[in-house]
């Protein structure tokens, strides 16, 4: 059983992971708690503010970009991994431009897709990386978007009268602010 990030609202996630064969005790446990649907997990995953690349995303952004220094997803003190000399050089002396925001949107008619841009009038301003929808009509996003826009009406490109409305996310994101970042 792992602990994960808490969402916005301070709903507490965790996984299980089972790598041998459960006592009957735990699989009765188990039995007992109703399964949810995989846009349930999708969901609490946008309201944790975690990032997943897909296909569409892959190559698209820096770990930055996606806030995976606030996740635990990438340490600047720590390891060599490939790449680690640009990552490092946009964390130290680069100027982030932008950064992972929550979105919802109500009525967008078709689910914003990773990748798809989303517009302030007729500029893109950031990308879909997540998203899922409900029966209700409404969506989840995570995109990526430029600090100076992401408070403007923003659409997403296939879906130009659907308005997005920001989120919280369950951290800071120091950057946005432009505060001293610690090294994390």
């Amino acid at each position: 059983m792992i602990r994960t990030m808490d969402t916005a609202e301070g709903m507490a996630r965790y996984e299980l992971w089972q790598t041998c064969d459960l006592d009957t005790s735990l699989q009765q446990a188990l039995a007992d708690i109703p399964a949810a649907p995989l846009a349930d997990w999708q969901a609490s995953e946008i309201a944790a503010g975690v990032a997943s690349l897909t296909a569409a995303t892959t190559e698209s952004f820096v770990p930055q970009m996606l806030n995976w220094q606030h996740v635990g997803g990438i340490h600047f003190k720590k390891g060599c991994y490939t790449g680690q000399e640009v990552i490092a050089r946009m964390h130290f002396l680069g100027q982030l431009k932008k950064s992972l925001f929550r979105y919802t949107c109500s009525d967008a008619g078709t689910l914003p897709a990773p990748g798809e841009s989303l517009l302030d009038g007729d500029r893109s301003v950031g990308n879909v990386v997540n998203s899922v929808g409900f029966s209700d009509g409404h969506s989840e996003i995570l995109a990526v978007v430029r600090h100076d826009a992401a408070e403007k009406s923003l659409v997403p490109e296939s879906a130009s009268d659907a308005v997005l409305s920001l989120r919280p996310l369950p951290y800071s994101v120091p950057e946005r602010e432009k505060t001293d970042t610690p090294d994390t």
